[in-house]
């Protein structure tokens, strides 16, 4: 006798592709990998969508609608918090995938999600303001992403504690970020910060390296090719070869200009401590600053490391565990005898948190971005420490 199909083999096929998409990144996966998975062909699963393009589409918005979900469902922000720290530690949760993998949707599909997560983001302000009447409306949307942000770190990294502690970690970690009290704010003068430059002629090399880091970010590596580097550059594509022979090329220089950038801010920010608690606060301040000021360098190191030649991807691998250790060993003073691994999973969720927070399209409305990103770290890594 035949195997009956699932009813539900449509959402099956979602939450397969959401996985395989996050853990290889959108390129490395094919229908037939997905298809795979479940142990069906890839003309079953062509019966149900008709591209990889609609299939991620439908992954991301099934993400976006269940986090939704929980939000909305909340009779306070304590069980939105608590129902969302659930859900991000279940067994292969995909909650970051409309942060990382949305880019790789075509345009139209693209602003649409955005649109999406900009309203659940928003669903969450009216739970903040009724437990902080403190919070004004810009605040609590910034406290609102800070929070998403520390939870979207649990399905970035494969570090785990028990169940338990995992969901008691993330919840203390929201919670804390949800909480944070927020110094005065420095208000913008007009409608964003103001336009600076020296007026000197940018190098070419540097407008083609500025060019090919956006895209690289915004688009995914594989999808942009030089044409499209030389079109926003305002040159054509023959010239760009003048100055990069390939585009991997452009990619190991721009990971490399940001290991550097990311180094010499943290070895500044060290030198000038005088105690453990400074030491990393200055470390969190310098690397807020960093990504707040070069936000689509920090994407491609963040998403683009598998793109590399192996050489420099091992590189990268090693310097981003040196400076992962950094870390460890700065949360580690402060927090002493605390075991490692709580430790790294909470160093991740303020990377993820800075990280979702300067990339939001009203980032640019606070002057003061670093300084409240450092607060709300502080919060996470510190005021989340109760046991």
């Amino acid at each position: 006798m035949a195997a009956r199909r699932p009813p539900n083999r449509k959402a099956l096929i979602r939450v397969a592709a959401a996985e395989l998409f996050l853990e290889r990144g959108y390129h490395n996966v094919s229908v037939a990998d997905v298809a795979e998975a479940l142990g069906i062909t890839a003309s079953a699963l062509y019966y149900h969508y008709r591209n990889k393009q609609e299939l991620l589409l439908w992954a991301v918005r099934d993400c976006l609608d269940s986090v939704d979900a929980l939000v909305r469902e909340a009779a306070d922000l304590e069980e939105a918090l608590r129902s969302l720290a659930a859900f991000v530690t279940r067994p292969r949760s995909v909650f970051a995938i409309w942060e990382r993998e949305a880019r790789n949707l075509d345009g139209s599909e693209r602003d649409a999600i955005r649109e999406r997560e900009f309203e659940v983001v928003a669903h969450l302000v009216p739970l903040l303001r009724t437990a902080r009447p403190d919070l004004g409306g810009p605040e609590a949307e910034l406290v609102a992403r800070a929070v998403f942000g520390v939870l979207g770190s649990r399905s970035r990294h494969r570090l785990s504690l028990s169940r338990r502690r995992d969901q008691q970690l993330m919840f203390r970690m929201a919670r804390a970020a949800a909480h944070c009290e927020l110094s005065a704010a420095d208000r913008p003068a007009g409608n964003g910060p103001a336009a600076s430059g020296s007026g000197l002629r940018i190098p070419r090399r540097e407008q083609l390296l500025t060019a090919a880091v956006r895209l690289f970010d915004e688009r995914g590596y594989q999808s942009v090719t030089m044409a499209d580097i030389g079109e926003a550059a305002g040159i054509v594509a023959s010239g760009v070869y003048r100055h990069f022979p390939s585009k991997t090329d452009l990619l190991v220089t721009a990971v490399n200009r940001g290991g550097e950038r990311i180094r010499a801010s943290a070895d500044q920010a060290l030198a000038r401590a005088r105690d453990p608690r400074e030491a990393l606060e200055l470390l969190l301040g310098a690397h807020a600053a960093v990504t707040s000021e070069h936000r689509h360098l920090d994407g491609i190191l963040t998403n683009e490391r598998d793109q590399l030649p192996e050489k420099e991807r091992t590189a990268l691998r090693r310097f981003q565990a040196d400076y992962q250790d950094v870390w460890v060993q700065a949360l580690g003073a402060v927090l002493p005898g605390r075991e490692p691994t709580e430790l790294k999973i909470s160093i991740h969720a303020v990377h993820a948190m800075i990280y979702f927070v300067v990339r939001s399209r009203t980032a640019d409305q606070w002057p003061d971005l670093p300084r409240r990103l450092t607060e709300l770290g502080m919060a996470v890594l510190v005021g989340s420490s109760s046991p």
